[in-house]
């Protein structure tokens, strides 16, 4: 028996549709597919950009530490033995002359002691191995004595918790951070008073520094950084991450800044 022609256009339409569907699976199943890979893809370029980025700032820091190390050297080894040559031939100056002289050269001899020390105190601040040697705590002390002798800030140094050491790598970038951080205040915060506390815990390793300057609007001062791609708050947290680091940042006009810089501890290996 023959099918009608109402059964056949029936079927025609089943297959019909029935085709569509499984065109329109396919073309759903490669538009998936297509975005699952492109989403794969932008996020390995992503995560490439940031590798990039974290390489080439590990870089720059080397070659700074290999400058700065080569600069502690320089002042070590030249200008300090050019300030020893001086008050040498001060002292050798100083009985041949006349009264009225001799107070000008003895302000020049105390002068030129003083240089000697800062000279020293300078060049162990950006010597990478006397940094390592002594470790990061000690070394972030005699920054702040360096400091303080300097501009005469008030100075105050607490520890808390058992200390510990961290690897030299930590410590060196998070020496450098915190140097950052005194730069800042001895430029813009117009502090009387520096204070520093290093808080060791079995999570976790912080120092937080912070001054009773003139303060600043945190938010408008990172956008700021960013659209001059400065080198200060910016260069802090990038530098933060290349430790696991993270970076809180509390300061209002007049009101000082106060800077958390918070480590995970690192396994013993």
């Amino acid at each position: 028996m023959q099918p009608s022609s109402s059964q056949i256009i029936s079927l025609v339409i089943i297959i019909s549709t029935l085709l569509l569907l499984i065109f329109g699976g396919i073309i759903v199943r490669y538009i998936f597919l297509y975005q699952r890979k492109k989403d794969r893809h932008n996020q390995e370029v992503a995560r490439l950009g940031e590798e990039f980025k974290s390489t080439l700032l590990q870089s720059k820091l080397e070659i700074q530490e290999q400058t700065l190390d080569h600069i502690a050297k320089e002042l070590h080894a030249n200008f300090s033995h050019l300030v020893s040559l001086i008050n040498i031939n001060l002292s050798e100056i100083l009985p041949q002359s006349t009264s009225e002289m001799k107070d000008n050269i003895m302000e020049t001899k105390s002068l030129a002691k003083q240089l000697l020390v800062d000279l020293k105190a300078l060049s162990a601040s950006l010597n990478t191995d006397h940094t390592i040697h002594i470790g990061f705590a000690r070394a972030l002390d005699n920054e702040l004595i360096r400091l303080g002798n300097r501009k005469k800030y008030a100075i105050t140094f607490t520890c808390t918790g058992d200390d510990y050491r961290l690897s030299p790598e930590h410590e060196i970038i998070l020496f450098r951070l915190c140097q950052e951080v005194l730069n800042n205040i001895l430029k813009y915060a117009k502090a009387r008073s520096i204070r520093a506390t290093l808080t060791y815990s079995p999570e976790f390793f912080s120092v937080e520094i912070s001054d009773d300057g003139i303060g600043f609007d945190v938010d408008l001062a990172l956008s700021h950084s960013a659209e001059r791609e400065s080198t200060g708050l910016l260069n802090i947290k990038k530098r933060a991450t290349l430790i696991n680091a993270a970076v809180q940042m509390r300061s209002l006009p007049n009101e000082g800044t106060t800077i958390v810089i918070t480590i995970p501890k690192q396994p013993k290996i």
